[in-house]
């Protein structure tokens, strides 16, 4: 079970003032407290699963609330300042398009919309491109999987199914959930029914199909993937597209390389679809530009949104000309996409990741930071199952001693503890610890937040191991 974060008892903190971290009340802050309850008076309770922690103000990897704390970020907000937050271009340009006094423009012709879209298609690894603008990643995602099925409906009328991997996110509306997720007895909708069909992700230390390790069997691995379809009735005919995260966000761990190879021989075998989704892994999180390049496969359409501006809601995707093209005028917009000011930030974003050399920053900050945290793997055999890493993207997957089950409770807990030494982090609930500060972090700051981690999982197992 995971940690209650609704709790909102203040726990005393042992006071910090490092270089980048400062502790000076308890957490939750008690003058903060009746704030949290006035939103949680006028807001879901599915709003309240972070810590709370009331943010006041976020600047490049340092987010301080009210009260004299201040955090190492460990979040970036949830995977969106990949530039780091407020940076001062990105402020520049927001500035700049309030001034010029057009907020909103819709689907009409504007230069702003025009500069984002020919910089997005300048990028794109995939030839004759074009891209579309929305606001959410969900956006995206939804549209990947519309430009999809309207092709393979277009072949034959019952080549409309979306195939997804099981374990994935691709957002919240009903498509992205029925692509994303796990299978669960709660389900009120058969994916099914709705053509949504899943396989297992290729999860190389938790194999789907029993392997020990990981032995160049990811052609087999997609072999099996295909057979547990057939067995349910569903062959290529009935499959327009696959969505899939090239490193997905639960397990910061790529796609094997040979499984990918097989996936796209079979889906060009059967012109069958591929659309990369992303939203949290794009825009050099994972030390390559596009999280796509580690699979050395170019897809059809790529689904981006998050770190595309480090601030204001933008997402995009990007596609062959022939597919973001089969829908007719009307058909395919959003009434915010390419809003002028998001645009804008969007495109700073871009250019401050592109001039200050943050992809290379990423992979080389990121291999330090898993060459430390790997040693935690050795130091605790029990209870740390993996640490997977691209870049700023990594996490830590705890276990249960007994069961070899995620510690829901344990990652959520050392989450909670590292808080309150000074290192922001959020609570996933499914087990493991989720490390994606902004690329553009200090290298030294990266390794401080790194031996807090370390430390707070030794306090909290201390008692457990003695």
């Amino acid at each position: 079970m995971a940690i209650d974060v609704s709790e909102l008892i203040p726990q005393q903190t042992t006071p910090v003032n490092s270089r980048w971290r400062r502790i000076v009340t308890p957490i939750p802050v008690p003058e903060s407290v009746p704030v949290i309850e006035r939103l949680r008076a006028v807001e879901p309770r599915s709003m309240g699963g972070m810590p709370p922690i009331l943010w006041h103000e976020a600047e490049g990897f340092l987010v301080r609330d009210p009260f004299g704390n201040q955090w190492i970020d460990l979040t970036s907000g949830i995977v969106v300042a990949n530039a780091g937050h407020s940076h001062p271009r990105i402020l520049d340009a927001i500035r700049q398009a309030t001034d010029r006094r057009l907020l909103a423009t819709y689907a009409f012709p504007s230069q702003a919309r025009l500069q984002l879209l020919e910089k997005l298609v300048a990028l794109s690894p995939i030839p004759d491109s074009k891209a579309i603008l929305f606001c959410s990643g969900t956006e995206a995602a939804e549209c990947a999987m519309t430009v999809m099925r309207r092709y393979g409906h277009h072949k034959h009328s019952d080549k409309t199914g979306i195939l997804s991997f099981a374990g994935s996110f691709h957002g919240r509306t009903l498509a992205a959930s029925l692509a994303g997720g796990t299978q669960q007895p709660s389900d009120w909708i058969d994916r099914a029914d709705v053509h949504h069909f899943q396989v297992p992700f290729p999860d190389c230390p938790r194999c789907p199909w029993g392997k020990p390790q990981y032995d160049q069997c990811g052609e087999t691995c997609f072999q099996n993937c295909l057979e547990s379809l057939s067995r349910r009735g569903i062959g290529p005919e009935r499959i327009a597209g696959v969505i899939l995260e090239p490193v997905p966000g639960w397990s910061t761990c790529a796609m094997p390389a040979d499984f990918a190879a097989a996936m796209a021989a079979w889906a060009k075998k059967n012109d069958v679809l591929i659309a990369f989704d992303e939203i949290q892994c794009g825009c050099g999180r994972t030390g390559k530009l596009f999280a796509g390049e580690h699979l050395n496969l170019v897809p059809d359409l790529i689904a981006l949104g998050k770190g595309l501006t480090s601030s204001l809601p933008v997402s995009a995707v990007i596609g062959r000309r022939e597919l973001l093209d089969q829908a007719v005028p009307g058909e395919m917009s959003s009434t915010h996409g390419g809003n002028p000011v998001c645009v804008a930030a969007a495109l700073a974003n871009l250019q401050v990741i592109e001039n200050e050399q943050l992809v290379k920053a990423s992979a080389q900050t990121g291999a330090r930071v898993l060459e430390s945290l790997r040693s935690l793997k050795n130091e605790f055999p029990d209870h740390v199952q993996a640490v997977n890493g691209l870049g700023l993207f990594i996490s830590i997957h705890l276990r249960r001693p007994d069961d070899g089950q995620p510690d829901v409770q344990l990652a959520d807990a050392v989450a909670q503890e590292a808080i309150r030494r000074g290192v922001l982090m959020f609570t996933t609930g499914r087990g493991y610890l989720k490390i994606t500060p902004p690329l553009s972090i200090d290298a030294d700051a990266v390794m401080e937040a790194a031996d807090v981690l370390k430390c707070s999982l030794l306090t909290l197992l201390t008692p457990i191991s003695a």
